[in-house]
C-alpha cells in the first residue's frame, strides 16, 4: 500500500466469496488489518466476525530474495516448502478459521503481498527468471505450504507498487490459480500493468482475478473507480479512515455509485489497526453497507469440533452442504471432525468419502465423542438440515415406502460418479426392465423410468446430490450419486 513508514509493517485484508464449484457471492465491504489481528487475538477476531464486513485481507506478506515468506516483517512465516509461523503466533491458522465460523458476516478471506517500499515482486521477478513456477521452485513449494496450511484463505492479494513486471507477475497468478487460489490486485497507479496482469492471467486460466481493490486513498488520492476499466472484474474502492469519516466515506461511494454503477461493486476500509478494539470498526462497515448491502450475520446450526467433547477447533456452520473442499474453505481439514454440538431445530449426516459418497451417519443430536459409533476422524463431506431433514433422499423415499435399506441386487456397481449425463449400472443380476426411480436430498423424486441396457439419462438433471433406486421384481438396491 501507498502508506507512511509507520503502517509499512500492518495491513489485513478480507474478501468474500464461495470456493470453487459454488455460485460466487462477491464481497461488498472489506477491511485491511495487519498487527492486531494476531498480537490481539483476544478480542479483534470476534470484533472482525461481528463487525458487518464481509471480507478481510492480512496485510502482508514479504518475499525476500531467497523465496522466504514473513509476514510485516515481524515474523516468519514460510521458509523451504514448511510453515514455521506456530513458533511465534501458534494460534494464527486456527484463528484464520474462526475468521468465517458462524455467526459472521465474513465469508471470504484473503492473505496479500507487498507493500510501497517493499522488494517482494521484484524478488519475485527474480525467482521466476532464475526457477521458474514448477513445482520444485521455491515459491511454488511455499506458496503451496501456504495453501496447505491455510486452506480457509480464499485468494492473494497483489500490492506491487514498485517492479510492474507483467509477465512475472501474471506467471504468479496463474500458479495460484492453479493451487486453487483466487488473486486480487490492488493498485493505486500505472493502469496499464494492472490491466494486463488481469486480461493476461485470465485468458490463460479464466476467472483466477476475480477482484480488483482500487486504492483511493493516501499516493491513490486521486483515483476514481469510474476512471478504470477491468471489464467485468468488479471493483472495490478503498478509503482510509485517517482521512475521511463514517458519514464521508458513506457520501463519497455513493456518489461514485450514482456515477459510474457499472465500474464500482463495494468498498473497503484501510485501516484496522487504526481503528481496531473500538465502535468505529462496525461504523465504517456500516457506512459501506448503507451503499452497497451486505454484511448480514449467518445463523449457526452446528458446530463441529477437531477434538472429543467439544473441545479443540470449534467451527459453526449453517445449513447447507459441504464438499471437501468447502469444508476445508471454513479451516475443518478432512478425517478431522470427533464431536458435534447441534443447535435446536437442526440436523447433519456425516459422510466418510468426500460429495457425500459412501458410508453415512445422521446425527439429531449433540454428540460428545464420535468414537463409540467409529465416527472418529473420518467425515469427508456433510450435510446439515433444518429439522431432522438430514437424512439422505434413501433415509425419506425408504420411509414413504417402508422398503428394506439392505441392498440385495447383487454386486451391483454404479459408474461414472460424479456424472455428467449418463450413468451406467453393472451386476450379476439380469437388470432388465427394472424400474429406476431418482430422488434428490429432499425424498422428492425427480425421474422416473424403465432400465434399457444398463443405463440412464440423467442429463437434464440440476448439479447436485440424488439417489437412485433400482427394483426388479422386488430386489431393491440404492446409491448416490453426485451430478455435475
Amino acid at each position: 500500500m501507498m502508506k507512511t513508514s509507520t503502517h509499512l509493517c500492518f495491513c489485513f485484508f478480507l474478501m468474500i466469496c464461495l470456493l470453487a464449484g459454488y455460485l460466487p457471492v462477491m464481497a461488498q465491504s472489506a477491511i485491511y488489518g495487519g498487527g492486531p489481528i494476531y498480537k490481539n487475538r483476544n478480542y479483534s477476531i470476534n470484533e472482525l466476525r461481528n463487525s458487518g464486513y464481509t471480507c478481510v485481507v492480512v496485510w502482508t506478506i514479504h518475499i525476500d530474495a531467497s523465496g522466504n515468506f514473513s509476514f510485516n516483517a515481524e515474523f516468519p512465516l514460510i521458509q523451504n516448502g514448511t510453515y514455521i509461523g506456530a513458533s511465534s503466533y501458534p494460534d494464527f491458522v486456527d484463528d484464520m478459521a474462526r475468521l468465517k465460523s458462524a455467526p459472521t458476516t465474513i465469508n471470504r478471506l484473503e492473505f496479500c503481498l507487498s507493500a510501497w517500499g517493499s522488494p517482494t515482486f521484484t524478488h519475485i521477478k527474480n525467482l521466476i527468471a532464475a526457477q521458474g513456477t514448477g513445482s520444485t521452485s521455491i515459491l511454488y513449494r511455499n506458496f503451496q505450504a501456504l495453501r496447505n496450511t491455510f486452506p480457509m484463505v480464499d485468494a492473494i492479494g497483489f500490492d506491487d507498487e514498485s517492479a510492474y513486471d507483467v509477465n512475472s507477475s501474471t506467471a504468479l497468478a496463474v500458479m495460484l490459480g492453479n493451487m486453487g487460489f483466487k488473486v486480487s490486485l490492488v493498485p493505486y497507479t500505472n493502469p496499464s500493468y494492472w490491466t494486463s496482469v488481469a486480461t493476461n492471467t485470465n485468458n490463460q486460466r479464466p476467472g483466477t482475478v476475480d477482484r480488483v481493490d482500487l486504492q483511493c486513498y493516501a499516493g491513490g488520492a486521486g483515483n476514481s473507480p469510474c476512471n478504470w476499466n477491468f471489464g467485468s472484474i468488479p471493483v472495490y474502492a478503498g478509503l482510509w479512515d485517517a482521512e475521511k469519516t463514517t458519514s464521508q466515506v458513506q457520501s463519497q461511494l455513493n456518489t461514485w455509485k450514482n456515477s459510474c454503477p457499472s465500474r464500482i461493486s463495494g468498498g473497503f476500509i484501510w485501516l484496522y489497526d487504526d481503528i481496531d478494539n473500538s465502535p468505529q470498526t462496525a461504523a465504517y462497515a456500516t457506512a459501506i453497507r448503507n451503499v452497497f448491502g451486505g454484511g448480514t450475520l449467518n445463523t449457526p446450526a452446528a458446530t463441529f469440533y477437531r477434538d472429543c467433547n467439544y473441545t479443540g477447533l470449534a467451527i459453526s456452520l449453517p445449513v447447507g452442504d459441504y464438499t471437501l473442499s468447502r469444508l476445508q474453505s471454513y479451516g475443518i481439514r478432512n478425517d478431522d471432525i470427533s464431536s458435534v454440538s447441534l443447535n435446536s431445530g437442526y440436523s447433519t449426516r456425516l459422510y466418510v468419502n468426500d460429495n457425500f459418497g459412501g458410508n453415512s451417519l445422521p446425527l439429531t443430536a449433540s454428540t460428545s465423542c464420535l468414537v463409540a459409533a467409529g465416527w472418529n476422524d473420518l467425515a469427508s463431506s456433510l450435510i446439515i438440515r433444518s429439522g431432522s431433514g438430514a437424512r439422505t433422499a434413501q433415509d425419506v423415499m425408504m420411509q414413504k415406502t417402508s422398503m428394506s435399506v439392505t441392498p440385495v441386487i447383487k454386486d451391483f456397481i454404479l459408474y461414472p460418479n460424479p456424472v455428467v449425463s449418463e450413468l451406467r449400472f453393472q451386476t450379476t443380476d439380469d437388470l432388465s426392465g427394472a424400474q429406476i426411480r431418482v430422488f434428490d436430498l429432499s425424498g422428492q423424486q425427480v425421474l422416473a423410468a424403465r432400465n434399457i441396457a444398463n443405463r440412464l439419462d440423467v442429463s437434464r438433471l440440476h448439479a447436485g446430490v440424488y439417489t437412485i433406486v433400482i427394483d426388479k421384481n422386488g430386489s431393491v438396491t440404492t446409491r448416490q450419486f453426485v451430478k455435475q
